[in-house]
C-alpha cells in the first residue's frame, strides 16, 4: 500500500461540524460509532494541519498501543492537559516518561497494593456507615469522595477529607473548561486571561497548587519515609545527587492523585446504575457476597474470591469505559497494518466504540456480566478491551483500580441496596473521562446493619 492511497472517511465537512468546535466533545462519542459502521475497521479524513484516522480493529488497536514512544506520541488533548497536569505520567512523552514510570512503579507493585486494600476498605465501610436507612444519595459524588479519601491515603498518608469539596471543584471546573481548550483557536484563549473557560481554569490549578504544595511541604519538614508514592518522589536523586525538582513532583503527585480517583470514581458510579437497572444482576452479586462474607465486611484476602464482582465491574467498563476515547500523533513514518501513516497524523481509537462491536461481542449492548466467566471473552483478540490502555503506557494503577473497583463495590453493596430515582437514560459527559450528564441519585436500603465481630 503506497503513502497516497488511504482508506475512505467522512469528508472534511462532516468531520469539521463534529470534532473541530469547542464545546463539541458530547457529539464524538456518536460520531466515531457511526465512522465504525459507516466505513469499517480504518477510516480517514483530512482536517486542517492533519491527516486523521480511526482505529475499530483490535490488532491495529493493539499495534498502536505497543508502538514506540518515539514512533508516537500522546494525542492533542492529553497534550494540552499539561496546562494542569504539567509533566506528569499521562501527559509526558520520551524519554521523560519512561525515567518517571520506572521511578514511580514501586507505589504500584502487587504487594504495595494490597497492602493498600485495608484502607480501601476502611474508607468505603465509613461511607456506608453515614448512609441513611431511605435516605437519598448522589452515587456519583459519593464515589468521588471515597476515591478521593484513598488516594490521598494510600499515596500520600494524607487525609484530605476537609479538602474534598475544593478538589472535587477544581476538577470538575478544569473538565468543564476542556472542550474548550482544545478547540481551534485553544492556545489563543490561553493568553485571554478574561475569556470565562481561561478564568475557570485557573482558578482550578491555583486551588489544586495549593493543596498539592502544602501536601509535599508539610511532607518535606516532617521528613519521615512513609514508603508511600510521595516519599518516593521527595527521596529520588539525579546522577548528580540533586532531589526531584518540586514542580515535577507536583505534577506527578496531582496526576496520580486526580488519576487515581477519577476514572475509578466513574467506574463505580457506572456500576452502581447499571446493577439499579439490572435486579438480577445484583441478586447474583447480593449471592456472591453472603457466600464469600456472610456476616462481616471484607477483607484483603478476600479480594480473589469475589470474582462475580470482578465480572460486573469489567462489564460496566466495557460499556461505560472511563478512559473513552484515545489519542496518538505519528513523529516518525509509521507503518499501521497495511497503511504507511505520515509524521503529523492524528490516529484515533475509542474503547467505547471497540467494546461495543458486534463483530466481537455477542449482544454487544447488553449488560451481562457472565460473559467474562463463560468462556465468551476468553476469545476475544488483544484490542478488543482496553479500559487501561496498553503497551508501555498502559495505566500503572490498573491493579490498584481493580483492586479498589472490586473492594469497594463489595463492601458497600453487602450492606446497602442503591434503588434508582430516575431510570430515564443518564446522558454521557465524555471529557477526559467519561461522566454522567446528571447527578445519579438513588435511595439507599439497608440489607445488614449489623456486622459480626
Amino acid at each position: 500500500m503506497t503513502a497516497d492511497r488511504f482508506p475512505a472517511g467522512p469528508p472534511t465537512l462532516t468531520a469539521l461540524r463534529n470534532l473541530s468546535a469547542s464545546g463539541t466533545l458530547a457529539r464524538m462519542p456518536a460520531f466515531l460509532a457511526k465512522i465504525a459502521r459507516d466505513y469499517g475497521p480504518v477510516a480517514s479524513w483530512r482536517m486542517p494541519g492533519a491527516r486523521f484516522w480511526f482505529i475499530d480493529e483490535p490488532a491495529l488497536i493493539d499495534q498502536l498501543l505497543t508502538a514506540s514512544g518515539y514512533d508516537v506520541i500522546k494525542g492533542r488533548g492529553l497534550r494540552r492537559m499539561r496546562r494542569l497536569l504539567g509533566q506528569g505520567l499521562l501527559t509526558s512523552d520520551e524519554p521523560l516518561h519512561l525515567q518517571q514510570r520506572r521511578l514511580v512503579q514501586p507505589a504500584f507493585h502487587r504487594e504495595r497494593v494490597a497492602g493498600y486494600a485495608a484502607t480501601m476498605i476502611d474508607a468505603a465501610r465509613d461511607a456506608a456507615e453515614a448512609l441513611v436507612d431511605g435516605g437519598d444519595v448522589a452515587v456519583d459524588a459519593l464515589m468521588n469522595r471515597v476515591a478521593l479519601r484513598i488516594a490521598a491515603a494510600t499515596l500520600f498518608s494524607a487525609d484530605i477529607e476537609d479538602e474534598a469539596d475544593a478538589i472535587g471543584r477544581a476538577v470538575t471546573g478544569a473538565m468543564a473548561g476542556f472542550p474548550a481548550s482544545i478547540g481551534t483557536f485553544a492556545e489563543l484563549l490561553d493568553h485571554v486571561p478574561w475569556h470565562p473557560a481561561t478564568r475557570r481554569f485557573r482558578h482550578a490549578r491555583a486551588d489544586l497548587d495549593a493543596i498539592m504544595y502544602r501536601l509535599i511541604d508539610e511532607r518535606r519538614r516532617d521528613g519521615r519515609d512513609r514508603g508511600d508514592l510521595l516519599s518516593i518522589l521527595l527521596s529520588t536523586r539525579d546522577e548528580d545527587g540533586n532531589p526531584m525538582p518540586p514542580e515535577l513532583v507536583r505534577d506527578e503527585a496531582l496526576t496520580l492523585l486526580l488519576a487515581g480517583h477519577e476514572t475509578t470514581a466513574n467506574a463505580l458510579t457506572w456500576t452502581w446504575d447499571a446493577l439499579a437497572r439490572h435486579p438480577d444482576v445484583e441478586a447474583r452479586l447480593h449471592a456472591e457476597l453472603d457466600e464469600v462474607l456472610g456476616d462481616r465486611d471484607p477483607v484483603p484476602a478476600d479480594y480473589p474470591r469475589l470474582t462475580y464482582a470482578h465480572d460486573v465491574v469489567s462489564e460496566a467498563m466495557r460499556l461505560r469505559p472511563p478512559a473513552w476515547i484515545l489519542g496518538r500523533r505519528v513523529v516518525r513514518p509509521f507503518r499501521l497494518g497495511e497503511w504507511q501513516l505520515a509524521p503529523g497524523s492524528v490516529v484515533l481509537t475509542s474503547q467505547l466504540v471497540t467494546h461495543r462491536n458486534p463483530r466481537f461481542w455477542h449482544d454487544p449492548d447488553a449488560f451481562r456480566p457472565e460473559r467474562w466467566s463463560n468462556g465468551e471473552s476468553a476469545a476475544l483478540p488483544r484490542g478488543a478491551y482496553f479500559p487501561f490502555g496498553g503497551g508501555n503506557r498502559i495505566c500503572i494503577g490498573e491493579s490498584f483500580a481493580w483492586t479498589e473497583a472490586v473492594l469497594v463495590l463489595a463492601t458497600l453493596a453487602r450492606r446497602v441496596r442503591f434503588r434508582a430515582l430516575d431510570l430515564s437514560p443518564v446522558p454521557l459527559e465524555p471529557l477526559v473521562t467519561l461522566r454522567p450528564g446528571r447527578p445519579i441519585r438513588m435511595r439507599v436500603e439497608a440489607r445488614r446493619v449489623e456486622v459480626s465481630v
